[in-house]
């Protein structure tokens, strides 16, 4: 995946930069509203508060709710903008480069790979700009600010969080163990249906002749089949993710407030409210920090499909022409209809030997031109 970076314009990167920007001031925001809500909570506790610093506090958080909404808006149509130019970069150099490739190359891919790569899998790269590129800014640093906040309100609770957060991890490695060798045999059984729909579509006339149309349903029907059930394993494999998310989630607030029961009732009068108060706070950041694992395993569920993607197109870029264009370097404008070899030699890929070797000749427009290679004879007739 990293190798296709390089096809980022530098236009693109600013892009990214201000992305950047406006992701870390929403989650400045969003990390803020906990600290107005424990203010409220506290005035609301206090004998003698006022009811407009309730209000002021409460406008904060509508405010910082509504520049938040704003800014992810204005960041979503951004990476939307960013990840369709890059794919249509991609997909114009991958078929530039099919354009240049000879039979060699076009058989070593196969035609039905070729056009999966240039669609279906820029599409997953796509997909992932343009979903993850947010996600992937966002979660880090929403995880890293949110556990700064959290770290000195109390031991017991971040031991909890530290806990729901390792179990996530270790879900998320062994499904993407699971997964990421399948999805590679997905990208390749799309291969398969793109070769027998073509097939089918090529031969129509010899297929409806031989009247073999059961027997191309029931070869499109088989490879059809694997596909759907590789994708329904894989989809299974995923569902467990989500329900083990909220699960933790509401378990890692059960247990915070559990805990919290037992401080309150073991402190002081005078130490109760400020640990209410840190209590709320602490669930609200807490919640952050799942929420930001939880943008993190929906870029793993697109993550695995999108690198084996990435892969294919990087084979077929990195791939070298066996037939290279030559460069005219001199004005032959007044040669019309001719055409010169000089010391042409050819073999097929898989031969041993030269068909022909060190061939040289001119052939203008209406002759013919006979010589014999070390499989016969050879004629060329130039029109």
């Amino acid at each position: 995946m990293g190798k296709l970076l390089r096809y980022f314009e530098k236009k693109q990167w600013i892009y990214i930069f201000i992305c950047f920007v406006l992701i870390f001031g929403q989650v400045w925001l969003e990390l803020k509203m906990p600290d107005y809500m424990s203010e409220i909570t506290k005035l609301v506790q206090t004998d003698g508060s006022q009811m407009t610093d309730i209000l002021k506090n409460g406008g904060y958080m509508l405010l910082c709710s509504i520049t938040s909404v704003f800014d992810s808006i204005l960041t979503g149509y951004i990476i939307a903008n960013v990840s369709a130019n890059f794919s249509k970069r991609i997909r114009k150099k991958l078929f530039d480069k099919v354009e240049n490739f000879s039979m060699n190359e076009i058989k070593n891919f196969s035609t039905s790979s070729l056009i999966t790569r240039t669609t279906n899998d820029i599409t997953q790269i796509q997909m992932l700009i343009a979903m993850g590129l947010q996600m992937m800014i966002k979660a880090p640093i929403t995880a890293i600010w949110a556990i700064t906040k959290i770290l000195n309100k109390s031991w017991q609770w971040s031991a909890l969080t530290g806990v729901g957060v390792a179990i996530l991890l270790g879900v998320i490695s062994v499904l993407i163990v699971i997964v990421m060798p399948r999805f590679k045999i997905v990208q390749k059984l799309i291969d398969k249906i793109n070769g027998v729909t073509r097939e089918n579509l090529t031969g129509i006339r010899v297929v409806r002749a031989f009247n073999a149309e059961e027997y191309q349903q029931n070869k499109f029907e088989k490879v059809n089949n694997r596909l759907t059930n590789q994708q329904l394993f894989n989809q299974k494999v995923f569902s467990i993710l989500s329900p083990t998310m909220y699960l933790v989630m509401y378990f890692l607030t059960l247990g915070i407030y559990f805990m919290g029961a037992f401080l309150i009732k073991d402190a002081l009068m005078i130490d109760k409210l400020e640990i209410f108060g840190n209590m709320i706070v602490f669930s609200s950041y807490a919640m952050q920090v799942i929420m930001s694992f939880l943008m993190l395993a929906m870029i793993f569920m697109m993550l695995p499909r999108a690198e084996v993607s990435a892969n294919r197109i990087n084979e077929v870029l990195d791939t070298e022409e066996s037939i290279k264009d030559g460069n005219i370097n001199k004005d032959i404008s007044d040669k019309k209809g001719e055409v010169e070899f000089k010391n042409v030699s050819f073999k097929y890929p898989d031969g041993d030997e030269y068909v022909l070797k060190d061939i040289s000749f001119k052939a203008k427009k209406g002759e013919t031109v006979a010589f014999i290679g070390s499989t016969g004879s050879r004629k060329v007739y130039l029109d």
